[in-house]
């Protein structure tokens, strides 16, 4: 979804668009390796970009809307998901704006269950393991047999401690099955 692939649902284009994907890519890779001072710079073009983005992508629903009223909209299915695709970025769109103006602006620590990773898979979540680099992902309980046959999955929201999780596992096996296992191991 893209304020350009709004510009195909018409017979002529109702806006204008530049995409700003090289600028977005410089700034992202300067944020990364700049000093502290530098990088403040370096997000405000990121955000900046964004904004500009976000108003243009409004305004073409706005024009979309009435060109869909006066008949012109070439394929209403596309443009009823396109607009749903939208709705549904828009928001986190905001969230993302949002954290990287109070975690980089204001110094704020943005709790992890409100932060938004990926516009693409938004519920992804941030998993820390010790000291170790972070990663994106899901946390996955497993439970398998001798066979190595998979008995049961949890994915766990957020990055609960693989310590707390190992009882509750246990007491799941008891309710599945009627029983603990006889031998267990674990990781974490």
């Amino acid at each position: 979804m893209s304020a350009a692939g709004g510009q195909a649902l018409t017979a002529t284009s109702l806006y204008e668009y530049t995409h700003h994907n090289r600028a977005v890519k410089d700034a992202a890779r300067k944020c990364i390796y700049a000093g502290k001072e530098e990088r403040h710079q370096h997000y405000k073009k990121l955000l900046q970009l964004t904004r500009k983005s976000r108003k243009v992508l409004v305004e073409a629903t706005v024009k979309l809307a009435d060109a869909r009223q006066q008949g012109q909209c070439l394929l209403a299915d596309d443009a009823d998901k396109w607009q749903a695709d939208v709705d549904h970025l828009l928001p986190l769109v905001d969230a993302i704006v949002s954290q990287t103006e109070r975690r980089v602006f204001k110094g704020e620590k943005v709790p992890a269950q409100e932060k938004v990773v990926s516009l693409y898979e938004p519920h992804t979540d941030i998993i820390v393991k010790d000291r170790r680099q972070v990663q994106y992902g899901h946390k996955l309980n497993l439970v398998q047999g001798k066979s190595r046959l998979i008995l049961d999955l949890v994915i766990e929201e957020g990055n609960p401690a693989d310590s707390d999780r190992f009882i509750p596992m246990m007491e799941r096996q008891k309710e599945i099955y009627g029983r603990v296992p006889r031998q267990t191991s674990s990781d974490g």
